[in-house]
């Protein structure tokens, strides 16, 4: 007995292009069995838990850009925060999947495309699209498209 195959028609299926936009998930990171701050304590050098720990849950900040006034908790200010201080040399030799993490995380999750990325790590935006366009999903890192889905 064989079973149907659904039809889905190519319009229906989204690939993302060199011009697609890449954000970190935090509700993958919800609904995995990994926590965001035990992978990042046991990543990185951050001293101890009371370095990340400002004592305020909200921060106010402002967009450079557009002066846009956006609330984000104080542990995503303080990830934002250290992640803006590497150096440069940090981000390039390390794996592309945490390079590209880290430069999020320091740019306030705001999405970028493959070739925003590449002028922070370094690495072809080809290599980049092929890398986080596959069905694995790594550290919560996913396209965005313009109509949010």
């Amino acid at each position: 007995m064989s079973r149907p195959r659904p039809k889905i028609s190519p319009s229906q299926v989204k690939r993302p292009t060199i011009d697609t936009k890449f954000h970190i998930d935090f509700d993958w990171w919800d609904r995995s069995e990994l926590d965001l701050k035990t992978y990042l304590f046991s990543r990185l050098d951050f001293g101890d838990e009371s370095s990340l720990d400002m004592g305020v849950e909200q921060v106010d900040l402002v967009d450079a850009e557009t002066g846009e006034v956006r609330i984000v908790d104080g542990f995503q200010y303080a990830l934002q925060t250290y992640f803006s201080q590497l150096p440069e040399e940090f981000v390039r030799h390390t794996s592309l999947v945490d390079a590209v993490f880290y430069v999020l995380l320091a740019n306030a999750n705001r999405p970028m495309t493959a070739g925003e990325l590449f002028e922070w790590i370094g690495r072809e935006p080809a290599v980049i699209l092929k890398t986080l366009s596959g069905h694995r999903i790594y550290q919560g890192i996913r396209p965005v498209y313009e109509d949010g889905k």
